[in-house]
C-alpha cells in the first residue's frame, strides 16, 4: 500500500506521523517532568530586604544600623553593642519588628534618689498649682481626683508605662472606660 502512494503523498503521511510522534514526545515530557515547566519569579530588589535603624540612649554604641526584613528592636540593641546597665528595657518593646527609618531610644532607669526627688517636687508642684501631673503622679494622687478610683489610677500608670509620657491630657480618653464625662470632671484638675 505505501509502495502505491506516489511521492509526494509519502512525504506527507510521513511528517504527519513524525508531527503526532514528536507532539506526544512532548505532552509526555512535561507530564512526567513537570519541574522542567517554565516557572515565572519575581525578582525582589536587595534594598527591600533591609531596614535600617537609628539606635540611641542607653546603648554601648549609638548609630544607625542596616538590619535584614523582619528583625527585631532585640536584633538592633545587639548590633549596637547591647545596652548599658542603667538601660530600662522595660520601657521598651524588644518584640517588635523593625520598621525602615525607624528610631529606637532604649532610655535609662531613674535611680533610687531620683525617683524620690522627683516625687517630692511633684507633690510641691501639686501644691503650688492644685493639678494633678499625669506624668509623674502615683496612684494615691490619682485616685484623689474625682471620678477616678484606685482601678483607675491603676489603668493610668500602665497606660503611661506601655505609652510613654503623656504629651496631652486628652489621651486620658484613650484609656479603657475613661470616656468625655470623666474627662470632663478631671481636665481642669490635671496637667503634664
Amino acid at each position: 500500500m505505501w509502495d502505491k502512494l506516489p511521492h509526494e503523498q509519502q512525504l506527507i503521511v510521513l511528517g504527519l506521523i513524525i508531527s503526532i510522534a514528536v507532539g506526544l514526545l512532548i505532552t509526555a515530557f512535561r507530564f512526567y517532568f513537570p519541574a522542567a515547566r517554565e516557572k515565572i519569579t519575581i525578582d525582589t530588589p536587595a534594598a527591600a530586604l533591609v531596614v535600617t535603624v537609628h539606635v540611641s540612649g542607653a546603648v554601648q554604641k549609638e548609630g544607625v544600623y542596616r538590619l535584614k526584613t523582619g528583625d527585631r528592636v532585640i536584633d538592633a540593641l545587639d548590633l549596637a553593642g547591647g545596652s548599658l546597665p542603667l538601660a530600662d528595657l522595660s520601657a521598651i518593646n524588644l518584640a517588635e519588628i523593625l520598621k525602615d527609618g525607624e528610631k529606637i531610644i532604649v532610655p535609662e532607669r531613674q535611680k533610687p534618689e531620683e525617683k524620690i526627688a522627683e516625687k517630692q517636687s511633684s507633690r510641691k508642684a501639686e501644691k503650688q498649682t492644685g493639678k494633678v501631673k499625669l506624668n509623674t503622679a502615683d496612684v494615691k494622687a490619682l485616685d484623689s481626683l474625682p471620678g477616678v478610683g484606685p482601678a483607675t489610677a491603676k489603668a493610668i500608670i500602665e497606660y503611661r508605662k506601655a505609652n510613654g509620657p503623656f504629651t496631652k491630657i486628652e489621651q486620658l480618653m484613650k484609656i479603657p472606660r475613661f470616656g468625655k464625662s470623666r474627662f470632663g470632671k478631671i481636665k481642669d484638675l490635671v496637667t503634664l
